[in-house]
């Protein structure tokens, strides 16, 4: 659909599709009077693209300067101060010269200069300096005699050249290059030929000899050649050689880089933009849109030389207007100059254009392409894959994704139009076909700006970009599983390949569309090899690629080329890779200001063309380029629905709130199902594992952990209680034992004295389930024995595959609750829970006196922390002489026990006050305490009350006070039951007494 752009005077440039009358274009652009095209005045109706609204068309509101290329014969004055004018063939004898209507600015010529008839004859008016006509390599001059022109003639006037074009409607400056250089025939005088006739008979004489001599008389006629040949020579004085080329006939094919130099350089930089018909950095004007774009690359192609400069020691040619001359290869010829005013230059360049064959459409709407039903609504029908892309000089431009596919590779720069492309592709797809014949999976890596309009369609089966974070896992994982289940339905089927499947009934087609490839290539490596397995094995599958990349080179691997059939190159950066797509350097020719323009190489084919914008509204019939682009719906308006939707390949991301259920940790996503499950601890199938970075996301694995297993004892911080907690549920077998930084907490239990600490946490996890929540550095062969592993946001990936994580999920996102799982199914991303703060239950509670005691007792004691009461009447206070010794002897003493003090128990029989009881201390003393009666390191105020097998750890009150009578000791506790039973009331006190548990002293 080739548009015709024309210029309204006053208005600007428009666009108007073939055929558009002049009254809709002229109501387009709100200029109803511009009904003028050069000198003729065209009726409302008259169609665009019929001579003379062609391309670069004026339409003025008066007769005006010619814009279309003449339809016949014309004068175009090609040198000179005037050059780029045209006259067409006149319907009446016309006068050129200095002045009149067809008046040419040359102060040289006379002001009737030469006349011009209807039938295309011309002479002198009798000029001052008369009027030279050159043809084919000969000159004459002109009297007042009518001679006839033909193609090709050249009319020197004054100081121009008129340039006479009859047989090609087309023709125009700069058409037929012509070397500067190029030797002249000369033309014999008559002079010449008598000087020549003494030599000439010489020759005869000698040839007429040579023939008598020896028999054989044509030797003679050799020798009359010469003279034969000069006799047939032109005779006519009035002839003479024909002068070099000149103006516009002189500057096409010149060698480049080319600097002007002297006066008027911007003229002849008009004259030589026009001449080789593109434009040039040299001469930045307006005008210079209706000619090619411009060549220039890294080195300017055209210098204009300040007066008085010297030109570039880099110029191969140096145009001259002070001498007017032409400098190529150390070789000077003389050079009529030709000076372009910017008004003949815009008429000249409107004529080139119109003079063209039509192109491309700068820009064209899907709706403007013809294209028919496809066939395919269902399951089991036949599916046409083929998608209009566009417009070239050979008609429409279709895809067909089973003829010129499977893959394509779409490549271009910044700004070529990929994106626009890519979603017309898929909007087409979309209005031919519904959800239940084909779907897309979308891979943008333009932040989901490139193909935002094609995610709401009910084609789309998976949409990822760059700005999802860690989400390419869950997309590469869906394309793989896809694909093999695919391979496995396919081989279930039993079907030799796709076609037969797809006529029994096959899964809807996949296109799989990446918007900058190179992006995902670099920043999620592990997605290539996935890709590389589609591309080789989509075609039996009813999968299709469709990448797009700024830069192939490097980023699409040999192996997906291999696979890929058809390219699509919109405008390339550089020749080398022009080269590498469509095997020249076309591509990087493309127009930078056309975005849209492509080649496509196909299997059979190549074409150029215009790929049409994502628009369901047709183009107008005539719209201003300056304006606001008219409104039109997008293509996707079109998309056929079936009441389906796509199955999607993978979920979106987990929401970083999820609430799975009681007794669950967090929900998971199975991707190989393409379903979310709550994910609970199974606590009979071994320990639960957390493992991640120290933060708040450690803490709130510990809280899901503590929330999904109610009534689940938490191992305290303070190493005594850690390890007597330890001990006491090995007894009491609570619903589980949960370590929060089990590094730490082995370090707590080996200085209690339990031995090495991950070793007391593995004997411990075989009678009691037990969770972890560890950091980086925890053992892995824990993973061995888990039941449940779950790896945390922000853990390296090295060490998560240390941990068995696959290397797709390796480098969890970071992200509330974010983490990675190994289930029973094998390893999913999973979200925690977030559970309000659990107080878990405490068997052993920190042997702190908070507040006053009664005057009985003498401080607190046991699991439960709860007041001591001393019975007994003799007390040996044991412990090196201190004031902690003191002390512990002062507050026994003033419970009304008679109290002795010694260095060591040995000895020493009943009651025993061990002063700071630490391990270390009580085994030196042969004295068996069970886990967590005795402090790592000395406490102030902390004894161990010992007798008879029983003992008990008793924190001293800090003062000391008398009491009004003495109470028995009952007991010191050692071991918690399973669920704590109310104690007896002390018949004199009140108080609760204390269950003593056994030891060996």
């Amino acid at each position: 659909m080739v548009v015709v752009r024309v210029t309204v005077e006053g208005v600007g440039d428009l666009e108007a599709r073939p055929g558009a009358t002049l009254a809709r274009i002229l109501a387009a652009a709100g200029a109803p009077a511009a009904v003028w095209c050069g000198a003729r005045r065209l009726d409302p109706d008259h169609p665009a693209g019929v001579h003379p609204l062609l391309e670069g068309a004026l339409l003025t509101a008066g007769p005006g300067g010619e814009s279309a290329p003449p339809p016949g014969p014309a004068l175009t004055c090609v040198a000179g101060p005037d050059a780029g004018g045209l006259l067409a063939l006149p319907t009446a004898t016309t006068t050129l010269g200095r002045a009149g209507p067809h008046a040419i600015a040359d102060p040289l010529l006379s002001r009737a200069h030469l006349r011009l008839d209807p039938r295309g004859r011309v002479r002198d008016a009798g000029s001052r300096n008369g009027t030279l006509l050159v043809r084919a390599g000969r000159a004459r001059r002109l009297g007042r005699r009518w001679v006839a022109l033909e193609h090709g003639d050249r009319l020197h006037a004054g100081g121009s050249v008129l340039a006479w074009s009859t047989d090609d409607p087309h023709d125009h400056p700069g058409s037929r290059p012509t070397d500067l250089v190029a030797d002249l025939p000369a033309v014999p005088r008559t002079g010449q030929l008598t000087g020549r006739l003494p030599a000439l008979a010489a020759s005869l004489g000698a040839g007429v000899t040579l023939a008598v001599a020896l028999g054989r008389w044509w030797l003679a006629l050799v020798a009359l050649a010469p003279l034969l040949a000069t006799a047939a020579l032109p005779r006519g004085r009035r002839h003479r050689p024909a002068p070099p080329p000149s103006g516009l006939d002189g500057l096409a094919g010149l060698e480049h880089p080319i600097a002007i130099v002297g006066p008027g350089g911007a003229e002849v930089a008009r004259a030589l933009a026009l001449a080789t018909g593109r434009a040039s950095h040299a001469c930045p004007e307006t005008w210079t849109r209706w000619l090619d774009e411009s060549d220039d690359r890294g080195i300017p192609a055209v210098t204009v030389v300040p007066v008085g400069g010297a030109p570039p020691t880099g110029a191969r040619t140096v145009l001259r207007t002070d001498d007017r001359t032409v400098i190529r290869a150390g070789r000077s010829v003389p050079w009529t100059p030709a000076l372009v005013s910017p008004g003949r230059a815009d008429l000249a360049a409107r004529r080139i254009a119109g003079a063209r064959s039509p192109g491309l459409p700068r820009q064209i709407a899907w709706a403007d392409l013809p294209h028919g039903e496809t066939a395919g609504t269902g399951r089991g029908a036949a599916r046409a894959m083929t998608v209009p892309l566009g417009f070239s000089d050979q008609g429409p431009v279709t895809l067909d994704l089973d003829r010129d596919g499977p893959h394509v590779l779409v490549a271009g720069t910044t700004g070529a139009g990929k994106s626009a492309l890519l979603e017309t592709l898929v909007g087409a797809l979309a209005a031919a076909h519904g959800p239940a014949d084909a779907t897309v999976a979308l891979l943008d890596f333009k932040g989901g700006a490139g193909l935002a309009a094609c995610a709401r369609l009910p084609h789309v089966a998976g949409l990822l970009t760059d700005l999802d974070g860690g989400q390419w896992r869950r997309a590469l994982l869906g394309l793989r599983h896809e694909l093999e289940g695919r391979k496995r339905a396919l081989a279930g089927a039993g079907h030799s390949g796709w076609h037969a499947w797809e006529a029994a009934g096959a899964p809807p087609r996949l296109v799989v569309v990446v918007d900058e490839f190179q992006e995902l290539a670099a920043r999620e490596p592990a997605f290539l090899p996935e890709l590389t397995r589609l591309a080789a094995q989509g075609r039996s599958l009813g999968m299709h690629l469709i990448l797009a990349t700024q830069r192939p080179a490097g980023a699409v691997t040999p192996a997906i080329r291999a696979n890929v059939a058809t390219v699509i190159a919109l405008r390339c950066a550089s020749d080398a890779e022009s080269r590498d797509l469509v095997g020249d350097a076309a591509a990087a020719a493309l127009p930078a200001d056309c975005p849209g323009r492509a080649i496509a190489v196909a299997p059979g084919w190549r074409r150029t063309f215009q790929a049409a914008l994502p628009l369901a509204t047709p183009t107008p019939a005539a719209v201003r380029l300056d304006g606001e682009p008219p409104a039109a719906a997008p293509l996707t308006t079109l998309a056929r629905e079936d009441g389906t939707r796509a199955t999607p390949l993978w979920l979106p991301p987990l929401p970083s709130t999820v609430d799975p259920g009681p007794g669950a940790i967090g929900l998971a996503d199975l991707t190989a199902s393409r379903e979310r499950r709550a994910v609970s601890w199974d606590r009979a199938a071994g320990p639960c594992v957390v493992v991640g970075p120290r933060g708040p996301e450690r803490a709130r694995a510990l809280r899901a952990v503590l929330a999904a297993t109610p009534g689940a004892w938490m191992l305290p911080e303070d190493p005594r209680e850690a390890a007597r907690t330890a001990h006491l549920a090995l007894e009491a077998r609570p619903p589980a034992l949960v370590v929060d930084d089990a590094a730490v907490a082995c370090e707590r239990l080996d200085a209690a004295g339990l031995g090495p600490g991950e070793a007391t946490l593995e004997a411990l996890s075989r009678t009691v389930p037990v969770a972890l929540v560890a950091g980086p550095g925890w053992s892995p062969r824990w993973a061995a024995r888990a039941g449940l592993v779950v790896l945390l946001a922000g853990l390296d990936a090295t060490e998560a595959i240390l941990w068995g994580a696959p290397p797709e999920l390796a480098a969890t996102p970071a992200g509330p609750g974010a983490a990675v799982a190994r289930l029973e199914t094998g390893w999913a991303e999973l979200r925690l829970t977030d559970p309000a703060p659990v107080a878990p239950p405490s068997p052993c509670r920190p042997l702190v006196v908070h507040g006053p005691l009664g005057p009985e007792a003498i401080g607190v004691a046991g699991d439960r922390a709860r007041p001591a009461i001393l019975d007994a009447d003799r007390v040996t206070v044991v412990g090196d002489p201190s004031p902690e010794r003191d002390h512990a002897a002062a507050v026994l003493g003033a419970a009304g026990a008679r109290v002795e003090c010694a260095v060591s128990p040995l000895g020493h029989a009943g009651l025993l006050a061990i002063v700071g009881p630490t391990p270390r201390r009580l085994r030196a003393w042969g004295i068996d305490v069970e886990p967590g009666l005795a402090d790592p390191r000395p406490v102030a105020g902390r004894i161990l009350l010992a007798r008879d097998g029983r003992a008990s750890l008793v924190q001293l009150r800090p003062d000391v006070s008398s009491r009004s009578r003495i109470a028995r000791i009952t007991g010191t506790h050692a071991t918690a039951p399973r669920t704590p039973s109310p104690t007896a009331a002390h018949p004199s006190s009140g108080m609760p007494s204390i269950t003593e548990a056994p030891t060996a002293a």
